[in-house]
C-alpha cells in the first residue's frame, strides 16, 4: 500500500509545546506510511525545525476566523496545495486551520482530521465545537479537551490521544552533572525548576512567590527558571518577576536562564520540576520531567491529573496558590526518599503509556478511520 500523503496545517510560526508535540510526532512517521507536507502562514523557528527534518514547508495565510474573506481565501489556497501535490488526507492544529481544512477537506472530498489542543477561557466561543461536523476524525490531547464536544457531533468523532515523548532523548540515564555544574548547584542542594514559555496562565508569578517564601525560611535549594516569553505582549512579565525576585534579594538563589536547547540535561539535573499553570491541557514537560526520573509538582487542573497521579510520580495542588505549591515543593526538597520513588515511578508510567511509539500508532488508527469513512 502507498504511503498516504498528509497535509499538516498550523497557524503558529514559533516553537511552544504544540509544535514541539507536532516535530516529535512528524520525526517518528514510518515515511514508508505517510508522506509529510506542512503548511503555515510565515517563515520562523518552526518552519525552520520542519524544514531541518526534511518536510517541504508550504505558505497559507491563515488568519482570524472572523475574517471571512481571508478565511476563503486560505481555502482557496488550500484546495490549490491539495491538488497541485495530490493530498489524501488534512491533519489540522487548532481552530484556524481546523475550520478552513473542514471546508477545503468537503469540497475536494479529502478527510480532516482536527486536533484540539487546548482548554477554553472566560468567553471564548468554542469553533470547534460549534462546526465539529467539518471534521472527519477529532484527536484530543487529553480528556479535559475531550470533555468540550460531549453533547455535540464531535463526541462520536473524537479521542484522546495524549502527548509522548522520545525516551531514547529523555530519560534517567542522562547525567545530571553538567547542567548542575555549570550552575555551581552542590550535591547537597535541591535544584527546583519551572520550564517553559513565560506568558498568561502559566503561573510564573506563583512559582516565584512560593520560592520567595521558602528562601526566606531557609530552604537548601536553587530556584531556575527555564524560558522566556515567547510573544511581545509577554515581555513585561519576565521585567515583573525580575523585579520581584531582586526586591526581595533572593536573586543569587533564583536564576533566570531563558530558552535552553538542552532540555534533557535540563530536566536530569533538576530534583523537583513544576508546573504552575492555570489548567494545563497537556503539559510536554511533565512527561519530559516524568521520563528523565524527576519528581513533579503541578496545579491539578485541566489535563495534568491524567498524566501525574497525586501521590505517585508527583504532587498535585490547586492552582492559584503560591502557598500549597511551596507546602509541595518544601515536601520534596526535604524527603529525597519520596521524591526518589516519585522520579522512578514516573519513568515506569512513561515507559508503560507515553512512549513515542504508542502515540505514533494511535494517530495512524485515527487516519485510517478517517480514510475509512472518506
Amino acid at each position: 500500500m502507498p504511503a498516504i500523503r498528509v497535509l499538516y496545517l498550523h497557524h503558529v510560526t514559533q516553537l511552544s509545546g504544540a509544535e514541539n508535540s507536532l516535530l516529535l510526532l512528524l520525526r517518528h512517521l514510518d515515511r514508508g506510511q505517510v508522506t509529510p507536507f506542512f503548511a503555515l502562514p510565515s517563515a520562523g523557528p518552526f518552519s525552520e525545525a520542519l524544514e531541518r527534518e526534511g518536510i517541504p514547508v508550504l505558505r497559507i495565510p491563515f488568519g482570524p476566523l472572523r475574517d471571512f474573506m481571508g478565511v476563503l481565501k486560505s481555502v482557496r489556497r488550500l484546495l490549490t496545495l491539495i491538488r497541485d501535490h495530490r493530498i489524501d488526507l488534512l491533519h489540522a492544529n487548532g481552530p484556524q486551520t481546523n475550520v478552513c481544512a473542514g471546508i477545503a477537506g468537503r469540497l475536494a472530498g479529502v478527510p480532516a482530521v482536527w486536533h484540539a489542543r487546548n482548554l477554553l477561557y472566560g468567553r471564548m466561543w468554542d469553533v470547534d465545537r460549534a462546526l465539529a461536523r467539518l471534521a472527519t476524525r477529532i484527536i484530543c490531547n487529553s480528556d479535559a479537551i475531550r470533555e468540550r464536544f460531549r453533547g455535540s457531533p464531535g463526541w462520536e468523532r473524537s479521542s484522546t490521544i495524549l502527548n509522548a515523548v522520545d525516551t531514547g532523548e529523555l530519560n534517567d540515564h542522562v547525567s545530571p552533572v553538567p547542567f548542575r555544574r555549570e550552575l555551581g548547584i552542590s550535591p547537597h542542594e535541591a535544584a527546583v525548576g519551572i520550564i517553559g514559555r513565560i506568558g498568561l496562565g502559566k503561573g510564573h508569578e506563583y512559582f516565584v512567590e512560593a520560592a520567595i517564601t521558602l528562601l526566606n525560611g531557609g530552604c537548601p535549594a536553587q530556584f531556575l527558571i527555564v524560558g522566556d516569553a515567547l510573544f511581545p505582549e509577554d515581555a513585561w512579565r519576565v521585567d515583573s518577576l525580575r523585579a520581584k525576585v531582586k526586591a526581595a534579594g533572593v536573586d543569587h538563589r533564583i536564576k533566570f536562564l531563558g530558552y535552553r536547547r538542552d532540555i534533557p540535561f535540563v530536566m536530569r539535573g533538576l530534583d523537583v520540576l513544576v508546573l504552575a499553570s492555570e489548567a494545563e491541557p497537556c503539559g510536554r514537560v511533565l512527561f519530559e520531567a516524568m521520563a528523565s526520573g524527576t519528581a513533579v509538582v503541578a496545579t491539578d487542573s485541566g489535563g495534568t491529573p491524567e498524566i501525574v497521579r497525586d501521590g505517585r510520580e508527583g504532587i498535585l495542588v490547586p492552582p492559584r496558590d503560591a502557598g500549597a505549591l511551596a507546602s509541595a515543593i518544601n515536601r520534596l526538597v526535604t524527603d529525597v526518599e519520596l521524591r526518589t520513588a516519585m522520579g522512578r515511578a514516573g519513568v515506569a508510567r512513561v515507559q508503560a503509556q507515553f512512549t513515542i511509539d504508542r502515540h505514533v500508532q494511535r494517530t495512524m488508527e485515527v487516519y485510517a478511520e478517517a480514510m475509512h469513512r472518506r
